[in-house]
């Protein structure tokens, strides 16, 4: 299984065979010289190359951020929030596309090393890796195009429809004595007339048509922060949203999770777990009620590799031996301070030094007297910021490691000025969809087809309609939607919570499994980049011999041994 890992893996063909290396990202072919065979190797090669699996790009940015010369599984698993197993399979595969090297410890663990220019080599070996970086890079300007191209539509679609119905209406008050003289000779009369009355949208298409272009002449095509996007965008925003404001919720729960059991030394119980879980609520009435049913935990048990131990008390701990096992001595994951969140809240960076904290104070005209050192600065910038407001006290939730928080869904990102706006031209485009549908039918009834621009109005009527509706429709029914999720959030965060306090506070029960789960506790087994018994790096000539060395000292040993049994 070893050498299947570490050592060359012999792909066979018809004819032919392949030799790939982890190692190297060269292969060699050898078949018989035929032209059928060469189609056929270089068809296999454009299939692979297709065909090839990239690592995850959580796990990439894991392995870039951890800024080690090697990493475990482990490591990357907490950092990425993946399981221990897909960390594995990734990190294989990211050897061999970025030409790393495994090597494998004394307790047989697999450590991984990769060069420091990782993303550089992936682009350079791997056209496919390549391509989704181009993407990626590109995805944000596409998508703003997007958002802003369906504002687009709603002014275009504003001005086709208005500027139809004046046009319809100008062609008619100037041809009426016309139509009189028509009716007077028993003509059928198609215009608008006295039958339909005042229009009830003079207000809007009497305008100026520049009118309804100015949102769209106001955009400038920079990309802005939700908080300040155009109009234009925010149409997108007032139909569709900005998203899940929860993505990457799962990877975010797995890697709290794989850290708090860290630190709790790799041996915790359901009620340690069921914070960062979808578990049931506590009852308010009765907190120190067991559960019997521990379901809740098994997703992040069965991804972090976990074994569930029975106590003489009949409890369940749940050991997680795989994650005690890293390259480094420290958190793989920074812990939230409470000074990060105040240097935040000023808007300096979690790592600002002490005299950018009094520039900031300085500038507020805050007095720096009795402060001696960089705490004592926080200390008076806190004092100066006061108490937090719900949004700080929000997103301060969001941040603490200790319980899993989802942030609740909004309407929109946009400001209430271009909510506002967007709704009521949506409005007004529906109004003045229909009444131009009833200035269409009469000319529909008799299969009439109006010519230049109203007959372009004509035929885009149809979609015309189908856009009104949509556009008025999508955020009616996303805001009901919306309401329904938030409630279902509000409830997780509420449990959550609570299972956090229950697991705080104790109770003879809790208690009693915290003592237990103790007993399981394991310290961190630390592995060193030099303590290995196999590597890729090496030849099999040198592991050969690095073998042989070590069966002939396991067998000096035994024979300097004195209580061995071999003598």
């Amino acid at each position: 299984m070893l050498n299947l890992m570490l050592c060359l893996a012999i792909v066979t063909r018809t004819n032919s065979f392949v030799v790939v290396s982890p190692t190297y990202s060269m292969s060699r072919v050898f078949s018989p010289p035929s032209s059928s065979l060469q189609l056929s190797a270089m068809t296999s090669s454009l299939s692979e190359k297709v065909m090839e699996k990239l690592p995850s790009k959580p796990v990439i940015d894991a392995v870039i951020e951890s800024k080690t010369e090697s990493i475990v599984a482990s490591d990357v698993a907490t950092r990425a929030g993946v399981s221990i197993s897909k960390a594995r399979k990734d990190l294989t595969t990211l050897a061999s596309l970025s030409q790393g090297d495994i090597s494998v410890s004394s307790d047989g663990e697999l450590i991984y090393e990769f060069p420091d220019n990782l993303n550089g080599v992936l682009s350079s070996n791997s056209a496919k890796y390549k391509t989704r970086q181009a993407f990626e890079k590109a995805w944000p300007t596409i998508f703003w195009g997007l958002r802003v191209s369906f504002g687009v539509a709603l002014v275009a679609s504003v001005a086709l429809v208005f500027s139809a119905i004046v046009v319809l209406q100008t062609s008619e008050s100037g041809s009426s004595d016309d139509r009189r003289d028509n009716r007077r000779g028993g003509g059928m009369s198609f215009g608008y007339g006295g039958f339909w009355g005042p229009s009830p949208f003079d207000f809007f298409y009497y305008r100026p048509y520049g009118y309804y272009g100015y949102y769209g002449q106001s955009m400038d095509g920079v990309v802005r922060d939700p908080e300040d996007m155009g109009f234009l965008e925010s149409v997108f925003s007032y139909v569709f949203g900005d998203g899940n404001p929860n993505a990457g919720l799962e990877e975010k729960r797995l890697s709290l999770a794989a850290q708090m059991i860290r630190n709790n030394k790799g041996a915790v119980t359901a009620e340690q777990l069921a914070p960062y879980c979808d578990a049931p609520d506590v009852s308010e009435n009765n907190p120190l009620k067991t559960f019997v049913d521990e379901s809740f935990v098994l997703p992040i048990v069965s991804q972090l590799d976990g074994e569930p131990q029975v106590t003489e008390d009949g409890d369940i701990i749940y050991v997680f031996p795989e994650l005690q096992v890293s390259t480094s001595t420290s958190n793989v994951l920074p812990q939230v301070s409470e000074s990060a969140m105040v240097l935040k809240r000023a808007g300096l960076p979690p790592n600002a030094s002490a005299r950018e904290i009094q520039n900031i104070l300085r500038l507020n005209g805050i007095s720096l007297r009795g402060a001696r050192d960089k705490a004592d600065l926080i200390e008076l910038l806190d004092d100066a910021l006061g108490p937090m407001t719900l949004e700080e006290e929000e997103e301060a939730s969001l941040q603490d490691p200790s319980v899993l928080q989802e942030r609740e869904y909004k309407f929109s990102l946009a400001s209430d000025f271009n909510k506002f706006a967007a709704g009521a031209l949506g409005i007004a485009n529906l109004g003045g969809v229909l009444y131009l549908g009833n200035l269409f039918s009469q000319y529909n009834l008799y299969g009439v087809k109006l010519p230049s621009f109203l007959g372009l109005a004509q035929t885009l009527y149809p979609g015309l309609v189908a856009y009104a509706i949509l556009f008025n429709a999508i955020p009616l029914a996303r805001n009901f939607w919306i309401g329904q999720q938030n409630a279902q959030i509000q409830g997780r965060n509420k449990a959550r919570r609570r299972w956090k306090e229950l697991a705080k506070s104790g109770g003879k029960n809790i208690l009693r499994k915290l003592k237990a789960a103790s007993k399981f506790a394991t310290k961190r087994k630390t592995i060193k980049g030099d303590d290995s018994l196999f590597n890729t790096k090496q030849s099999s000539d040198s592991l050969q011999a690095e073998k042989d060395k070590r069966d002939l000292d396991e067998f000096d040993k035994l024979l300097n041994d004195d209580s061995s049994s071999f003598q």
